[in-house]
């Protein structure tokens, strides 16, 4: 019996574990915004309830594919360094500065703004302009593709879900 127990908890934690692939049309459904920019600046900061440690990353618009309007937007993932004091969180996307991507944007429960599906949702733009996915086996079919492209694939996606 505590055998069984203890296999039962397992599988649980090995399926809580596996991030389920999303389509374009669900990245799409699922943002409060489509932007791709350039990463400015990275900063790490406790949450309002000071539980939590986020790396925030300014990212300057260059094309505000949807809900977004020109300027800047903050993309935010839990965990960082900050008083001495390190978190990591499994599916926290990591940023560069000076780094192009498309990122489709949700905001969280306390207001930030967060790449949707563990890191599905941001496309970096290669020094080719083409466009990278982030998730071995996740998003193969865009992967590759010119950034004109992707943005057209993108771009007509919307268009097709209104």
């Amino acid at each position: 019996m505590k055998q069984s127990l203890v296999s039962l908890l397992v599988c649980i934690a090995t399926q809580a574990a596996i991030v389920p692939s999303v389509s374009l049309e669900e990245l799409i459904d699922q943002s409060q915004a489509i932007v791709h920019g350039r990463v400015m600046r990275s900063w790490s900061a406790w949450d309002g309830a000071h539980r939590y440690i986020w790396t925030h990353h300014l990212i300057a618009v260059i094309d505000p594919v949807r809900g977004a309007g020109p300027g800047f937007v903050v993309a935010s993932e839990p965990g960082g360094e900050l008083d001495g004091i390190g978190m990591r969180f499994s599916g926290a996307l990591e940023y560069s500065v000076g780094e192009e991507a498309v990122l489709f944007l949700y905001r969280t429960p306390i207001g930030y703004m967060r790449a949707i599906g563990s890191g599905q949702g941001k496309y970096t733009v290669t020094a080719e302009t083409r466009v990278r996915v982030n998730l071995k086996g996740r998003g193969a079919d865009l992967n590759g593709l010119t950034l004109a492209d992707f943005k057209t694939r993108v771009r007509d996606a919307i268009r097709r879900r209104k």
